[in-house]
C-alpha cells in the first residue's frame, strides 16, 4: 500500500472513533476531515462520482432503525459523515479488496460490519433494542451482501470514469 492508503486507512480509523464518541457534537469535524481528504486525494474527481454510494448505506441503516434493530437518541448526522467516510476508503485504503474474490468480501462484511456497530454499541453511540445476539444475526447477512454490493459498485462507476478520460483524452488528442 502506499503512504497515501495508509494515511487514508489510520484516518479513517479516528474518523470512525471521532463519530462514534463524539456523535452529532462532533458533526462539524467529522465534515472538516471530510473536506481534507478531497484535498489530499489523489482521485479528487472519482471521489466526487462515488458519494452518491453512502445513500445506500444511510439507506439500509435507515431501515434497520425503523425495523428497531437500532435506536438512537437524536438524529444520527454523525452515522450519515460515517457512511461517506466509509466509501471514500475504497478505493483507497481498501482498494485490495475489489481484487478479491467474492466469498472473501461477503466474509469481510460479515465480520467487520457486526463488529463496527457492536463497537458503536459498546461506546453509547446506538442502541440495539434485539440485543447483541440477534442484532449479530440480522447484521451478518445483511453485512456480508453490503459491502459486496459497495465494493462492486464503486469499481463499476471507477471504471467508468476511467472510461471516460481514456475516451475524452482520445477524442481531444
Amino acid at each position: 500500500m502506499s503512504k497515501w492508503q495508509w494515511a487514508q486507512l489510520v484516518g479513517f480509523y479516528g474518523f470512525w472513533l471521532l463519530a462514534v464518541m463524539g456523535q452529532n457534537s462532533l458533526a462539524w469535524l467529522l465534515g472538516v476531515l471530510i473536506l481534507a481528504h478531497f484535498m489530499f486525494t489523489p482521485s479528487r474527481a472519482d471521489d466526487v462520482k462515488v458519494l452518491s454510494l453512502c445513500l445506500l448505506g444511510i439507506a439500509v441503516d435507515g431501515v434497520l432503525t425503523f425495523w428497531g434493530v437500532f435506536a438512537f437518541n437524536q438524529w444520527p448526522i454523525w452515522l450519515a459523515l460515517l457512511w461517506v467516510g466509509f466509501v471514500l476508503t475504497l478505493d483507497h485504503s481498501l482498494r485490495w479488496l475489489a481484487a478479491r474474490p467474492v466469498w472473501q468480501q461477503a466474509l469481510l462484511g460479515a465480520i467487520s460490519g457486526p463488529i463496527s456497530y457492536l463497537s458503536g454499541w459498546r461506546l453509547g453511540a446506538v442502541e440495539l433494542p434485539f440485543g447483541p445476539w440477534l442484532t449479530l444475526v440480522i447484521l451478518v447477512p445483511v453485512w456480508a451482501l453490503l459491502l459486496v454490493i459497495l465494493v462492486r459498485l464503486d469499481t463499476l462507476i471507477r471504471s467508468k470514469c476511467d472510461g471516460e478520460k481514456k475516451y475524452y483524452g482520445e477524442k481531444n488528442s
